[in-house]
């Protein structure tokens, strides 16, 4: 490593706890994630003292960063209704994995539906962090099921927005009347594959979004990457309060990196 291109040891330690890998933190790196300030004045400043006031800016919450995957989801309030971005399986265990066994800890209704992902390899590695899983889901507490079982007829022809709404607020009243904390869930919505049916499922988007606003229920559907051609940029982003998309270790929240999600949601879709 070139010492005098990056800061010395003890501030490379706290800009990588702070989520600025070592990779990331040579002068240009640092001075790129600055707000606007008076650029000739950053001009001027060493690459240790450009470390020093990004860690205090990030301390302040001038500055955000990327969360880790692990961490993305946690912590949502009630009302919350996101979508994640996924480049492959492991993206969607990295971060519902954490997020599912949170809400077993805190005694909510939990329900993943699964796309691409199986029901058995989403138990399994729920498994792993949550060792008394096969207790939960004998109690109904956790429930893990394909899709199907829920967003489509059994034509596959995906159902009536009113419908899955109903389904929807049905699940949540369930949760409350066996006292539950609320409701915890996540949708697949991997099976989508041609616009009519996503017009359908973006319509059932909308209703599920106003629906939970003031509900003790939270939502987080799961799109692949490759979907992003078929779901307009700005229904998506109306739709949803947040939108997840992890590039690496890293996952960008568009609540607080906007511009940077518009932009990998344009490139998602021309890909």
């Amino acid at each position: 490593m070139n010492a005098s291109r990056y800061p010395n040891a003890s501030l490379r330690q706290k800009l990588f706890v702070a989520g600025i890998p070592e990779a990331e933190q040579t002068l240009d790196a640092l001075m790129s994630r600055m707000p606007d300030l008076d650029s000739p004045l950053l001009q001027g400043l060493s690459v240790d003292m450009m470390a020093e006031l990004l860690l205090y800016l990030i301390s302040k919450g001038v500055v955000t960063l990327p969360k880790a995957s692990d961490k993305a989801l946690l912590d949502l309030p009630w009302g919350s209704h996101v979508c994640q971005f996924y480049d492959s399986k492991q993206d969607q265990l990295d971060m519902l994995v954490p997020y599912f066994k949170q809400g077993l800890e805190r005694n909510e209704a939990c329900a993943w539906l699964v796309g691409d992902l199986t029901i058995d390899e989403a138990r399994h590695a729920l498994s792993v962090a949550v060792p008394d899983l096969a207790d939960y889901i004998a109690r109904g507490q956790m429930q893990i099921v394909h899709y199907s079982e829920f967003y489509t007829d059994p034509n596959g022809t995906v159902k009536a927005p009113e419908q899955l709404s109903y389904q929807f607020a049905a699940m949540g009243s369930s949760a409350k009347a066996e006292g539950y904390a609320g409701l915890r869930a996540s949708g697949s919505v991997s099976w989508v594959k041609d616009p009519e049916s996503m017009s359908r499922f973006m319509a059932y988007e909308t209703r599920v979004n106003v629906a939970i606003q003031n509900a003790r229920i939270m939502a987080v559907c799961t799109y692949p990457a490759k979907a992003a051609a078929l779901c307009g940029c700005r229904e998506l982003i109306h739709n949803h309060g947040n939108i997840f998309v992890k590039r690496g270790e890293w996952v960008h929240d568009k609540s607080k990196d906007a511009e940077r999600i518009e932009a990998v949601f344009a490139s998602l879709a021309s890909a």
